[in-house]
């Protein structure tokens, strides 16, 4: 995980422009009906940034549909780690600061940790 944010650090910034960010666009605030997404919900997280952000919870997905994901957004490596670190930001804060009040998230975080690691041996 040392290795992963290290060379997050070195990445260049996007070239791209701020757009409005969710903030929390996780499976949990998606509603799906008959299959298709039908909402988003929660913006308690809204704000403006950079979109690669929006990215870092795939891999709350499964690794089948988090490759889905990244073939059908056609996204580039460097978009990807970018999308990375923000997950890997939020897993690592996430378990701090949670450990003793939201065991739920913790294990949340705990295995979006781990699927990182194991994307990013598989890549």
């Amino acid at each position: 995980m040392e290795e992963l944010w290290r060379a997050a650090l070195a990445l260049p910034e996007p070239s791209g422009t701020h757009v409005w960010l969710h903030g929390d666009l996780k499976p949990t605030n998606l509603l799906v009906r008959e299959g298709r997404l039908s909402a988003v919900i929660d913006f308690g997280c809204l704000s403006v940034g950079f979109p690669d952000a929006e990215h870092s919870t795939v891999w709350d997905l499964p690794p089948e549909a988090r490759q889905v994901y990244w073939n059908t957004l056609d996204l580039d490596d460097l978009t990807w780690a970018r999308a990375r670190a923000w997950a890997i930001t939020v897993g690592v804060s996430g378990i701090s600061y949670y450990w003793r009040t939201y065991p739920a998230f913790v294990a949340e975080c705990q295995v979006r940790l781990q699927a990182i690691l194991a994307d990013a041996a598989a890549r």
